[in-house]
């Protein structure tokens, strides 16, 4: 049996990045860069107003009070997306829009509650210093500014920048898709009662991790069928997941299917708390396969603690760093396990994270996990922690806390 680190250590070895591949920027939300991607243009493109008003030379407005204003002549009226007018003759303002380019000789823009404007010319009443409300040209990015570098995600706020460099397409990895097998006669067709917790769980989970489902399906317990079904998923996806049929009972057959279709178990059974039947293979044509235990809470574990690992090594990302939280009370663990435990966590006076193992803890209680904000990450070794003692702490979405460098 495996230690989590160890069992750690092989998916990273046996995730190798995949290729990248080249998309449009409006396609390329919930993937990974796979190259630095750098400005080819100044943003903004020239010197513009940043509100609507008035463009002036600022030098104009020296001595400007409300009882003795600065008259200024208006030349005309410029909206964005209109060119530069020709420069601009002392005494003299242009109407502006935000965004339009600034005539040359502008240096402020006074905006336009600020001013009383008649017939062809404009009030000014108090000085404005040179710059007040105008955007330089390239003051946002400049060009060459690096925009998104190697291995960032690229969010919504990311195609945003590239989109406004005028950026249309750039090398990604991702979205990694995976493929859903669950397992057992109660799901396919067996008695009445018994619901798919697993099999929708991941599919929505992996969902929020940036993943592409591809496909899922249920078998009885059936080796063939499993085969099968695994097969056909996996020319279409890079891992595939089961559900249930990983331990040691009589229908616990997929350890062997997998041997069966010509593929290389990596690891089965780590030394964990829920999921410890866990298995992981390389299937013939590269896909990794996880088996997840068919428990619920063992099948979130497996997912949260495994799969997460190997989706971040597929795209190219660092492992994922964990912040610290003391424990709010006492903790039994099984000595030799690492324990996963459903917890609450909060932000602390001295913003250090604590966190509240709930009760309910068994793998079958999915209850716990609704009222969880969090896993705390009990170590092996250690079968009674203390109030206060520090320990790991997993947001049940990766990203959701800031990382800790403890």
């Amino acid at each position: 049996m495996h230690s989590y680190p160890a069992a750690l250590e092989i998916i990273a070895a046996a995730a190798s990045p995949l290729p990248a591949r080249r998309v449009a920027v409006a396609a390329a939300a919930g993937t990974v860069a796979a190259e630095d991607v750098r400005s080819p243009v100044a943003v903004p493109p020239f010197a513009n107003a940043a509100m609507d008003g008035y463009a002036l030379r600022s030098a104009d407005t020296a001595g400007a009070a409300a009882g003795a204003p600065v008259r200024l002549a208006v030349a005309g009226r410029i909206a964005a997306g209109q060119a530069a007018p020709p420069a601009t003759a002392p005494g003299s303002a242009w109407e502006i829009m935000t965004g339009a380019p600034l005539p040359a000789g502008c240096d402020a823009v006074v905006p336009v509650e600020r001013v009383t404007a008649a017939a062809g010319r404009v009030d000014i009443v108090a000085p404005l210093a040179a710059g007040t409300n105008r955007r330089e040209a390239g003051e946002d990015f400049a060009p060459g500014d690096l925009v998104l570098g190697t291995g960032t995600p690229v969010t919504a706020e990311a195609v945003m920048g590239l989109a406004a460099t005028g950026i249309g397409s750039l090398a990604v990895r991702g979205p990694v898709r995976v493929a859903v097998v669950t397992t057992g006669d109660e799901f396919a067709g067996g008695p009445a009662g018994i619901h798919d917790a697993s099999g929708p769980y991941l599919d929505a989970c992996l969902r929020s991790l940036g993943a592409e489902p591809v496909s899922r399906v249920s078998v009885g317990d059936d080796p063939g069928a499993l085969v099968a079904a695994v097969r056909a998923a996996s020319g279409c996806c890079d891992i595939v997941l089961t559900t249930g049929g990983v331990s040691a009972g009589r229908l616990d057959f997929v350890p062997a299917a997998v041997r069966d279709m010509g593929g290389e178990v990596l690891f089965h059974k780590v030394a964990i708390r829920p999921g410890k039947p866990l298995l992981c293979a390389r299937l013939p044509g590269g896909p990794l396969l996880f088996g997840l235990p068919g428990n619920p809470i063992a099948t979130a574990v497996g997912l949260r603690f495994f799969v997460v690992p190997a989706l971040r090594a597929l795209l190219g990302l660092p492992p994922e760093r964990l912040p610290v939280a003391r424990l709010a009370g006492p903790v039994r663990n099984r000595r030799g396990l690492t324990f996963f435990a459903k917890a609450v966590a909060t932000v602390g006076p001295d913003a250090v994270h604590g966190v509240d193992v709930l009760p309910g803890q068994e793998s079958f209680r999915i209850g716990p996990l609704l009222r969880a904000n969090a896993w705390a990450v009990v170590p092996e070794g250690t079968e009674e922690l203390a109030a206060g003692t520090l320990v790991r702490l997993a947001p049940l979405v990766p990203g959701a806390f800031p990382a800790g460098g403890h």
